[in-house]
């Protein structure tokens, strides 16, 4: 029996780092079209406001996603909290894949729910897990 836990663990450690390292992936790549997208909207004719803003709000999203990154690390410390902290996480990838797909990345939709699913498995796994 022993050895069925430590299974579990496993696979719920490597669940949380699989789903963390995607979106840890998925800002960095998002991040990396931040000087495009700065220096584009800064050449362009639009209002001084918006050659202010465009670039934060470009950098917004990979923020958010390297935050929801650290909450799935944070989840392999947790011990009767992993399943709420893994629960809501899986919600907001959720809800930032539907987001994705709307504006057409397919691409980016799919590895976000991805992420999702590692942190919804991790959700069952982490009942059985031995966390230290």
């Amino acid at each position: 029996m022993d050895e069925l836990k430590r299974k579990k663990t496993s696979v719920y450690r490597g669940l949380c780092l699989a789903g963390s390292f995607l979106l840890l992936l998925m800002a960095v790549f998002h991040g990396s079209g931040f000087w495009y997208v700065s220096d584009t909207i800064m050449k362009s004719n639009a209002d001084g406001f918006l050659k202010e803003i465009v670039p934060v709000l470009f950098a917004h999203p990979s923020v958010h996603l390297a935050g929801l990154a650290a909450f799935g690390i944070l989840a392999l410390f947790l011990q009767t909290d992993a399943k709420r902290v893994l629960l809501l996480l899986s919600a907001l990838v959720v809800l930032d894949a539907l987001l994705a797909f709307y504006l057409g990345g397919t691409l980016p939709g799919m590895s976000l729910l991805l992420g999702a699913l590692c942190f919804i498995v991790a959700n069952y796994f982490s009942q059985q897990a031995t966390i230290d």
